[in-house]
């Protein structure tokens, strides 16, 4: 067979083609392999440094909840700091990777007391890559987290039914905390009167209704979802090794002064007439009986958690409708809480304000039935701190306020915002 010349420079010409189009797929493919290697590896080293992040900043925020009380939310002595960077560290971060901001300076938070901010940035050397460029990759994360005693507000577990929250007061104010109604009703929360109403925000499994008109200075949400007892892990108290005080229902009407002591009341106290009472501080144990001071009796008490529940003597209510001035434990177990019922008791707890009564603990009863009144047309009364029980009523011509002020229970809100 005669070969020319023209077909020899014919098939050099489509080999020299492919070569040059091999060249040219080799590096797109070397492209697509160091994309996929190294992009594969940067998405890997991202999710790590933002689970060491995550873990970081709620080991920061824990420590801002535990010194709470003396820091109010600021990390004065670092310690917050070098819990975040032990954590970094423990997951394989060096302090130089890892920037802590106490109060947060970016985002939402910025300047708040109690959160905490934590950015690590991490190079990744690259592997394909290194054909197309010398510098490393930058993997950073950034995580916000929140470490503060819970704002209990008013907390209503039950879970359906109307009129879960029925207000028919003239104002309530919730200061600074949220108002939650866990029922699913369509009217779980009915607004009856004209009065105002203020909070931070309203949660409501269910709906609400508003026959009153009222002004409503709150963010209501409805279909949220229930919360769970913010308390369930506070422990019943121990009468071992208390002193009982009463062996009997105890009525104090005299118009002398009465100091009561802390220890186990069999039967309850009453406290009636024009009696004037001292509650010295400590834990006081209601044995049946419950709680109850009259319309013209006066009691004050500093440091006084009241527990209400059944023994020798059948349960009894809480009602108060004289002067009441009750502060509650600065410290210990029951800090923060006034009146503890038993968690099983349906007995109902009914506070009457007079103008003076001011109550700044958290009332505690899950299943019970709680009536605040408001006395007095020009009156204030905070008529507790906070509340977590199964269903509450407003009522009354006076203001009812509920402001824990500066001494919540010991409930942890230590979680991740940003």
């Amino acid at each position: 067979m005669l070969i020319t010349r023209s077909a020899v420079a014919a098939g050099q010409t489509r080999r020299g083609a492919i070569a040059v189009w091999l060249l040219l797929s080799l590096t797109v493919i070397v492209g697509v392999v160091a994309i996929n290697l190294d992009g594969g590896r940067l998405m890997d080293e991202r999710r790590r440094a933002q689970a060491a992040a995550d873990a970081a900043a709620l080991a920061a925020a824990k420590d801002l909840y535990s010194n709470t009380k003396t820091n109010h939310g600021l990390d004065i002595g670092g310690t917050a700091r070098a819990a975040a960077i032990q954590i970094a560290a423990a997951n394989g971060y060096p302090a130089s990777a890892v920037t802590v901001n106490i109060p947060p300076l970016t985002g939402t938070f910025v300047g708040k007391a109690g959160y905490v901010e934590v950015s690590i940035r991490s190079n990744l050397d690259a592997s394909f890559g290194k054909i197309f460029t010398s510098s490393t990759l930058p993997a950073t994360a950034r995580s916000v987290a929140a470490g503060n005693p819970m704002k209990l507000g008013i907390i209503l577990l039950r879970s359906s039914g109307a009129d879960a929250f029925l207000n028919k007061s003239l104002a309530l104010a919730v200061l600074n905390a949220p108002i939650i109604i866990n029922s699913s009703d369509a009217a779980a929360y009915r607004q009856q009167s004209f009065g105002a109403v203020v909070a931070t925000r309203m949660d409501i499994t269910g709906g609400y209704v508003n026959p009153g008109n009222a002004i409503m200075l709150a963010n209501i949400r409805t279909g949220s979802t229930p919360v769970s007892d913010p308390l369930y892990l506070l422990p019943v108290p121990s009468t071992s090794g208390m002193t009982v005080r009463s062996s009997s229902p105890l009525t104090v009407n005299t118009i002398l002064p009465v100091v009561l002591q802390p220890g186990v009341y069999q039967g309850g106290i009453r406290i009636t007439g024009l009696s004037t009472v001292v509650m010295n501080p400590g834990v006081y144990v209601m044995n049946g009986g419950g709680f109850r001071v009259d319309s013209l009796a006066t009691v004050t008490g500093s440091e006084v958690m009241i527990y209400n529940t059944s023994g020798t003597y059948a349960a009894g209510p809480i009602t108060v409708t004289g002067k009441l001035i009750l502060s509650a434990p600065l410290s210990g177990t029951y800090q923060g809480i006034n009146f503890f019922q038993n968690r099983s008791q349906t007995t109902a707890i009914s506070f009457t304000g007079t103008g003076v009564t001011v109550i700044t603990g958290t009332i505690y009863a899950p299943k019970a039935p709680v009536s605040l009144t408001g006395g007095l047309l020009a009156a204030l009364d905070v008529l507790g701190g906070a509340y977590v029980v199964d269903s509450m009523t407003v009522d009354g011509l006076g203001s009812v306020n509920i402001d824990l002020g500066l001494n919540p229970p010991l409930v942890p809100d230590v979680r991740l915002v940003e």
